[in-house]
Formats: structure tokens, sequence, C-alpha cells
């Protein structure tokens, strides 16, 4: 119990060590977005453009396995069978519902689909990236997990995923209201858009969408939904040594491994032209935000129960 909590302590230092620098980020961006948008711009990069692709995957393919988890602790609660019914559907749905919306991501055209469109909005192959490469995931979560009933592990991964979904709304909400151009669209020079500083809402998308058929997804700059499930990582990850006895003692070095991993997909996306400084930093910000409550919340929790 006391090399958890130091662990506990560990992650949110760093967690607001980390909320720190992104705030910093955004404001370093207010003045130098544009500038390191033309410096880092490399569109054809291979090595950064995987790491593009591969951002949107492990957070959303991490929910679906603790969908299973979850539903495998449900099936080892003391719940009657009709509630356990309930909540196994309820599971079942949600990682697949997550399946698909991982796979169509997989496939848009920030992703698999900037390499190979034709796969954008295929709905087959959309299909098939679920079924095959995402929802199996949630078998492995319901058959591999621990078996004993944890209803600390229970209640972690129900506010986890609670939060994280809170955080993943407020980006779609900020994206809307906000409408940022990405670079590579200003880059385009297209009459009516030009470069916007974050703070100050886009208007007229709607029209240039329409007038010059244009994708809805390129004012969608700021902040970034990538960062956001990437940063999210480190929140996300170290369950799993609670879940896997061969991880048991790792949390930090998951902690890590998401930071590590966010910088580098945040770097990949202004490469690509997707977003600015200050978009990915606050991206970060976000999920470090809500990251941050959730452990406070679970903190709140166990000091409750002592």
């Amino acid at each position: 119990m006391e090399r958890e909590k130091k662990h506990e302590r560990i992650m949110l230092i760093a967690g607001i060590a980390l909320a720190l620098v992104s705030a910093a980020g955004v404001a370093a961006g207010t003045a130098l977005d544009m500038d390191l948008a033309r410096a880092v711009y490399s569109p054809d990069s291979v090595f950064w453009r995987i790491f593009t692709i591969a951002g949107m995957y492990p957070f959303m393919a991490l929910w679906v396995l603790y969908m299973g988890v979850i539903c495998r602790q449900v099936r080892n609660s003391r719940l009657s069978e009709g509630q356990k019914t309930v909540w196994t559907a309820v599971c079942g749905y949600l990682g697949l519902s997550t399946s698909v919306v991982c796979s169509w991501a997989m496939f848009a055209v920030d992703t698999i689909g900037g390499v190979l469109p034709e796969t954008i909005n295929n709905l087959p192959v959309i299909a098939a990236g679920a079924l095959v490469g995402v929802y199996p995931l949630f078998f492995v979560g319901l058959f591999t997990s621990k078996k004993e009933y944890d209803a600390r592990l229970l209640k972690r991964l129900i506010v986890l995923c609670v939060i994280m979904l809170a955080a993943l709304m407020m980006l779609e909400l900020i994206k809307l209201l906000f409408c940022r151009p990405r670079y590579r669209l200003l880059i385009q020079e297209i009459a009516g858009i030009e470069f916007q500083t974050w703070y100050l809402p886009f208007s007229g998308s709607a029209d240039l969408i329409t007038g010059f058929g244009l994708d809805w997804n390129d004012f969608r700059s700021f902040p970034s939904g990538h960062v956001l499930q990437c940063m999210a990582l480190i929140f996300a990850l170290p369950p799993l040594a609670e879940i896997y006895r061969c991880l048991k003692g790792r949390q930090i070095l998951l902690f890590a491994a998401g930071a590590v991993f966010a910088v580098l997909v945040g770097i990949s996306r202004m490469v690509m032209g997707a977003h600015f400084l200050s978009d990915v930093s606050a991206g970060a910000l976000l999920a470090l935000i809500f990251g941050l409550v959730e452990l406070c919340i679970l903190k709140t929790e166990r000091l409750k129960q002592t």
C-alpha cells in the first residue's frame, strides 16, 4: 500500500509539472506558432507520419480493453444476475462502439487515410478494422485480467473512463467553438483563410467549406485531439500494473512511457502541418487537468475509506 501511495504522489507531482510545461507551451505558441510551423513543416517525413498514424490507436484500444476488464470485475461481483447482464451488455456495446470510432479515426485523412485515400470513410474497411484490430481487445480484457473481484480497481477504471470521456467532450466543444484553420490549410493561400491566434475563434468556416469544397476537419486545429488522447495515457496506462502481474510495480514506467509517446506524437502533428505549438500544448494541458482531477478523486475516496 505504501508503495502505491508513493507512486501516486510521484504521478501527481509529475502531472502538475507537465501541466505547467504545457501551459507555458500555450503561452509560447501565442507568439511563436506561425514561425515554428514554418520551421518544422515536413509532410513527407515517414518517421513522423508513423507517430501521427499510431497516435490515435493506443488510447481507444486501451479503453476497449478496460471495458472487458470492467465486465470481468462485474461478473465476479455480488450484483444480481440481472444487474450483471445489464452491465455486460453496456460494456460490450461501449467496447464495440469505441472500436468503430477507433477504426474510423485510424482510416481518416490524418492517419492511414493520408497514405491510402481510398480507405477514408470506406465502411467495409472501417468495419474490418474495428472487428479485427480493436474489438478483440475487449475479450482480452475479459478473459486475461485478474479473476478475483477488486472493488478498488473497478472503481478506478470507471472513474478513469468517465473522466476521460468528459475530456473528449470538452475537446470537441472547444474545436467546435474555435474552428481554427490548420497550418496545412493556410499555406494553400485560399481567400478568406488567414492565420488565427488560438484564443480568437475563426468565423466563416461553414461558408468556406461550402464555397471551396474544403474538409471540415481542416478547421479543427485547436486543440489537438491526438495529443489529448496520448497525454491521457499517462493516467490510463498505470492501471495495467494492477491488472497484470507481469507489470506489477511498474506504474511509473508506464506513466513515463505515456509522456514520451505524447511528446513524439505532438511533434509529429506539428511536422505534418496539422497543428501549431499552442494546439498540441492545449491538448496536453486539457488531458492533464482532467487526469489530475481523476487522481484527486481516487485519493479522496481512499482517505474516506481509511
